[in-house]
């Protein structure tokens, strides 16, 4: 992933890594502009964002979020970071489009869609050589991304040690802000899992009364191959994953089903109502798949 960002930094952006270089800061009337478009994803983060300060900031590091177009939007640092932190542009309304500023955390994460790490030397411009980044995508209840948590620090590569704790921390801090944005964008509705999270993402899908499909993160959307389109038409979530016996539908239809019965108690009827099937299509998915 670094090494593409440096190619596109190097053959497509122009970037001259040896120039001095300064992250732009919108004014006070852009920055409310920018920021009222991301109001959803501030409410949702803001509670998550300081949970993580409070884990990391004695390893140095602060908390930044991004929208997705790489403008910060929200800061958690500690106050003798402050300076620091004006000086190397992360603070509200900074740009760090991977387009100006070259191969950066949030820059190249909203420019992939994908988590990554920078460490000492690995950031395209060598005024932000000794900048350490962490960055994972967040994505909205539609599954469009709509801005990356970052953690940040200034003393290079001390962190790299700890790299696959804190990217782990910090993908599953990105994963509640995604279920943050999803339950409150479907409040009201049945929210299932349909497998264990993987990723950036965790397959959750919203049903309706008759156990339709109304809303899909961008995991459940890769899993069940699901275009908005086909959502639109809100698919049954049963019959859809009957239409495929690979063990990763087999799993998610045992998911679905467990949480069907825990739901209700064990309540069999409610729990096929739930998903809109009989109960003796229920009790007959039981048997197939094992569940006592």
């Amino acid at each position: 992933m670094v090494e593409r960002s440096w190619q596109r930094c190097a053959a497509a952006h122009n970037v001259d890594p040896a120039q001095g270089w300064a992250a732009d800061i919108l004014s006070g009337a852009e920055f409310r502009q920018v920021s009222g478009r991301s109001v959803p994803l501030m409410r949702a983060a803001l509670p998550e964002m300081r949970r993580l300060f409070d884990l990391v900031y004695p390893m140095g590091l602060l908390v930044l979020l991004a929208d997705p177009d790489a403008t910060l939007l929200a800061r958690c640092a500690d106050e003798a970071q402050s300076a620091h932190c004006r000086r190397m542009g992360l603070q509200q309304g900074a740009m760090w489009d991977e387009a100006i500023a070259g191969t950066n955390g949030v820059g190249t994460c909203v420019r992939d869609g994908d988590p990554i790490f920078l460490g000492q030397g690995e950031h395209w411009r060598f005024c932000l050589s000794l900048l350490a980044s962490f960055a994972a995508p967040i994505f909205d209840a539609q599954g469009q991304m709509v801005g990356a948590l970052n953690l940040a620090a200034f003393h290079g590569d001390s962190s790299r040690p700890a790299a696959p704790l804190l990217m782990d921390t910090l993908t599953l801090a990105g994963r509640r802000i995604e279920e943050q944005l999803f339950r409150t964008r479907y409040d009201g509705r049945k929210v299932l899992l349909l497998d264990a999270a993987d990723g950036c993402s965790a397959p959750l899908v919203a049903i309706d009364e008759d156990g339709q499909v109304v809303g899909a993160t961008r995991a459940a959307r890769t899993l069940m191959h699901w275009t908005d389109e086909m959502i639109r038409e809100q698919p049954n979530l049963l019959s859809a994953l009957e239409g495929d016996d690979s063990p990763s539908f087999r799993k998610a239809e045992e998911s679905v089903i467990r949480t069907a019965l825990a739901t209700t108690q064990g309540n069999v009827t409610r729990a096929a109502r739930t998903l809109g099937i009989s109960r003796a299509t229920f009790y007959r998915k039981m048997r197939m798949l094992g569940i006592a």
